[in-house]
């Protein structure tokens, strides 16, 4: 066996007693760096496990707010439709006594116009067209005209038509 460079050729036994003991130092040392590698690793792998744990739990809240959220909003809708779903229908109701009111008033007054008004209105020299509700097109609440013999005349403190003022 050749003697490494530096060694003494005094005893052989010992040189390779002093080989053999230097190995097992490096061989323990490098177990020791690969078991404080496992260590760090370990802990690495702990710490990543308690803020997953943290993540994972603020992740729950949020879940459970959004969860609470959906629910009050679907309340929200349902009461939103049921509010629109009634207006809708007091709509309709209103307009639908509207139209009566309307071909009722209509009907009325059908029945009380001459038939020389529903050719020339009201004033037969008037250019203005008639409405068809009846009214002169500068019909004012307070300012009723009323067609006479003599021509239209203003009469003044009529609160709408055919009221007197109180």
């Amino acid at each position: 066996m050749a003697t490494p460079v530096g060694w003494s050729q005094g005893g052989s036994g010992s040189v390779c007693l002093a080989f053999d003991q230097l190995r097992d130092v490096i061989e323990s040392q490098e177990e020791l760096i690969h078991q404080l590698r496992n260590v760090e690793e370990k802990a690495a792998h702990a710490k990543t496990k308690v803020l997953l744990s943290k993540e994972e739990e603020k992740l729950q809240f949020a879940l459970g707010e959004v969860e609470v959220l959906s629910k009050q909003l679907e309340k929200e809708k349902l009461a939103f439709e049921k509010a629109l779903s009634t207006v809708k229908s007091r709509a309709l109701q209103e307009s639908s006594k509207k139209d009566q009111l309307i071909t009722k008033c209509n009907g009325r007054r059908e029945s009380r116009v001459p038939s020389h008004v529903n050719i020339h209105g009201h004033f037969p020299n008037n250019p203005m067209p008639q409405s068809r509700a009846g009214f002169h097109p500068n019909f004012c609440p307070r300012l009723r005209i009323h067609a006479g013999p003599c021509g239209p005349h203003l009469h003044k403190g009529l609160q709408g038509p055919g009221r007197p003022r109180k």
